[in-house]
């Protein structure tokens, strides 16, 4: 017979099918015989059940004294026997060494996919710092661009508010002295205007830039300023053609009109244009003006015609009853005519205070 220990030396474990079959028992009486202690065994990294050579062996050969026969077999059926024996264990090692190379490769598939993992870490480590390192670039590079950018504006906004200041001082010569708040504003806002649109690279030309934008605004002022005493004077020429007696309020509508209708004239209009315009918009009001002092005049001349026997209240009354019959008279009535429209009510009314002033002295004489 030969030495089964020696052929199986280098076999240290089986696996959980491999046991059974050697000891003649299923899968799961095999389990339970290791959750009773009765075989020893281990787990593989991967979770596969092993059972230890030796508890095999040892429970076989229990086994085979248990039940050993009374006589010796015969030596053909020992051979045999023998022959079953060591056939059956070189099935075992093969199964073993198929068993171990799948255990190995599942070692090093398990090791290569480990290995490939931490690659992977690594690599997306690496990836990751090199993107640390490109937002650390470009941080820094937009600080960068924004300190320059910062600077830039600094330098950009006191080169325009040294300018600025120029122009500020420019228009505060003696020559500029007849110039409004409102156009001096205006000139300023034109400047900055200017001053926008210009770089530092502008500086040796921004004393003659300004200067031609202030000299032509005032070259315009200058022109709108002529042209504005022109209408005045065109203005104050039609307003003499009103009466001295006119009032206060009849002058400013006359100023008013005037003005407005010279403003709905074009720039390019001249002086015998403006002057035509105003007079024609001051002529109405001249003629209301000449309608008022005629009736005043008619009225006063209405009240000298009284006797010296009137009363106050006689001549407020003289005064209302004719300044109804006026009002009813056409507009282009003459003095001559208001008055022969009024002789009338004068005539009455001299008549009751003359028949007053009798009644009165016959009754002074009765007393």
């Amino acid at each position: 017979m030969k030495n089964t220990g020696k052929n199986r030396s280098h076999v240290e474990s089986f696996s959980a099918s491999e046991a059974a079959a050697l000891l003649g028992v299923s899968i799961p009486t095999l389990k339970r015989m290791v959750a009773e202690g009765r075989l020893d065994s281990f787990r593989t990294p991967g979770g596969h059940l092993r059972i230890l050579a030796e508890s095999v062996d040892t429970l076989r050969n229990s086994k085979r004294e248990r039940f050993r026969p009374v006589r010796d077999a015969s030596p053909v059926l020992q051979n045999r026997r023998e022959r079953l024996e060591e056939l059956t264990l070189e099935a075992q090692e093969v199964r073993a060494r198929r068993e171990l190379m799948k255990l190995q490769r599942e070692e090093e598939d398990e090791a290569e996919q480990q290995q490939a993992e931490e690659e992977e870490r690594e690599q997306e480590a690496a990836q990751r710092q090199a993107e640390l390192e490109l937002e650390r670039e470009q941080l820094e590079h937009e600080r960068t661009q924004d300190r320059a950018r910062k600077e830039s504006q600094r330098s950009t906004a006191s080169f325009r508010c040294r300018w600025l200041e120029e122009a500020n001082q420019a228009l505060a010569t003696p020559e500029c002295r007849w110039l409004s708040a409102a156009q001096k504003k205006e000139i300023i806002d034109a400047v900055e205007v200017e001053v926008e649109k210009r770089q530092r690279g502008d500086a040796p030309r921004m004393a003659v830039i300004l200067g031609h934008t202030i000299a032509a605004l005032m070259e315009r002022f200058q022109t709108e300023q002529q042209a504005q005493r022109q209408r005045e004077r065109m203005i104050d020429a039609a307003l003499w053609r009103l009466s001295y007696l006119a009032t206060d309020q009849e002058k400013a509508r006359a100023t008013g009109a005037a003005r407005e209708a010279i403003r709905r004239l074009d720039e390019s209009a001249d002086e015998e244009e403006l002057q035509a315009s105003a007079e024609e918009a001051v002529r109405p009001i001249q003629e209301s003006v000449e309608k008022r002092l005629l009736k005043e005049r008619v009225l006063q001349w209405a009240i000298q015609q009284l006797p010296w026997a009137k009363t106050e209240l006689d001549a407020l009354r003289v005064r209302r009853e004719c300044a109804e019959i006026l009002s009813e008279l056409p507009e282009d009535v003459s003095e001559l005519e208001a008055k022969e429209a009024l002789e009338p009510t004068v005539e009455e009314a001299c008549r009751d205070i003359e028949q007053r002033k009798a009644r009165k002295e016959r009754q002074s004489k009765k007393l």
